[in-house]
C-alpha cells in the first residue's frame, strides 16, 4: 500500500465476481421413495380408468350389489308390527289415570294423532284393505276418548291391512312396488308421529307426578 497500488489478497485466485450463481448450480430436493411410488400408483389408477367407457348398463351391472333392495311384503308387516306396538303405548299412556293435559298438549296431541291416522289409513287403502269411514270430528268435551278412538282405528286399519298383505302371499300375487314404497312412507311419517306424541305424554305425566311431590 506504500507504493499506491492495492495489496494482493493470498489464496482469491478461485474467486470470480462476474460469475453468478444460476439456477441450474442450485441442489435441488429429491423427493422420498414413498412420495415416488403413491405419485406413480395414483398415475396408473388414473390411467386406467379412462381406458374404457362404461356404459349405464356396466355401472349398474358393477353396482347390484351395493344397491339396496326395495320394500317388499315381508318389510312392510314388519313395519306395521312395529307401528301397532307404538298405538299399544299410547293407548296405555292415555289410560293413565295421573294424566291431565294442558290445551297447548291437547293440541298437538290432536294434529299428531289425527295425521298419524291419515297416513295409517292411506297405506292400509294402498294395500287393498277396506278403510271404511274416517273418525268422526273431534269432540272438545272430552278430548281423550277422541284420541283413543283416532288409536283404535290406526290399530283397525293396520290389521286390515296386513290381513291383506297375508291373502296376496297365499295367493303368490304381489304388490305393486310403487304402492309398497307409497305404504312404506305413509308408516314412516305415522310411526315419527306417534312417536312425538308419546314423548308428549310421557311428559305430561311427569309434570304432574312433579306437582305431586311438591305438594307433598
Amino acid at each position: 500500500m506504500a507504493d499506491g497500488r492495492p495489496e494482493k489478497i493470498p489464496n482469491a485466485t478461485n474467486i470470480d465476481p462476474i460469475k453468478s450463481m444460476q439456477p441450474a448450480d442450485q441442489e435441488q430436493p429429491k423427493p422420498s421413495a414413498s412420495f415416488d411410488s403413491f405419485m406413480k400408483e395414483g398415475s396408473s389408477q388414473i390411467s386406467s380408468a379412462k381406458t374404457e367407457d362404461l356404459s349405464p348398463f356396466d355401472l349398474a351391472a358393477q353396482g347390484k350389489t351395493a344397491i339396496s333392495t326395495g320394500p317388499t311384503h315381508k318389510s312392510v308387516l314388519g313395519q306395521m308390527n312395529s307401528t301397532a306396538s307404538v298405538l299399544g303405548d299410547l293407548q296405555t299412556q292415555l289410560n293413565n289415570k295421573n294424566l291431565n293435559l294442558r290445551q297447548s298438549q291437547k293440541y298437538l296431541l290432536r294434529n299428531k294423532l289425527t295425521s298419524a291416522n291419515q297416513n295409517i289409513r292411506t297405506a292400509a287403502q294402498k294395500t287393498g284393505a277396506d278403510v271404511g269411514s274416517p273418525v268422526e270430528p273431534f269432540n272438545r268435551k272430552n278430548p281423550v276418548n277422541k284420541f283413543l278412538g283416532l288409536l283404535s282405528d290406526s290399530q283397525n286399519q293396520l290389521s286390515n291391512a296386513q290381513a291383506k298383505i297375508k291373502e296376496l302371499n297365499a295367493n303368490g300375487t304381489s304388490m305393486n312396488p310403487g304402492n309398497l314404497l307409497l305404504i312404506q312412507v305413509k308408516l314412516a311419517k305415522a310411526q315419527q308421529e306417534l312417536e312425538y306424541s308419546s314423548i308428549l305424554l310421557s311428559t305430561a305425566v311427569s309434570d304432574i307426578k312433579t306437582l305431586f311431590n311438591i305438594q307433598l
